[in-house]
């Protein structure tokens, strides 16, 4: 990877093409955004892993990741909560989510790397399949 900073941004020029990044939302991503997609990314490969090899067919996952931050610590991230919904047509397998979750987090190599750091809450809820707002059909 390389990086160049100008006019108070970095820009990282990856294997996939360039990346902005600045605290300045109007001109590139945050590195809390990043640091947040680079866990969410990591742990999402590797749920999606899992169900494949248990035979857990899914429609799609949605994640949401929530932060809490220390701003008497130079806003240190003390604690990040992943709450994924798993759209499912398997119903039976909720009783599964809080042994798959602990493996996303022991298998998790982004994850492994700041767990000493952050507490980090990883929660997974089996749901039915619906369309999403926006979906098309």
């Amino acid at each position: 990877m390389e990086f160049t900073y100008y006019n108070d941004k970095l820009i990282g020029q990856m294997e996939y093409g360039f990346l902005p990044i600045s605290p300045n939302t109007e001109m590139g991503y945050r590195p809390m955004e990043l640091f947040v997609s680079s866990l969410t990314g990591c742990s999402t490969a590797v749920l999606a892993n899992i169900l494949a090899k248990k035979r857990i067919d899914y429609k799609r996952m949605d994640v949401k990741v929530s932060a809490v931050r220390n701003p008497e610590e130079a806003n240190r991230i003390e604690q990040l909560t992943f709450a994924v919904d798993v759209q499912t047509d398997t119903s039976d397998k909720a009783n599964q989510a809080e042994k798959i979750a602990g493996l996303v987090v022991k298998n998790c190599g982004m994850i492994q790397s700041v767990i000493r750091n952050i507490d980090i809450q990883y929660q997974i809820e089996f749901t039915p399949d619906q369309p999403k707002k926006g979906d098309v059909a």
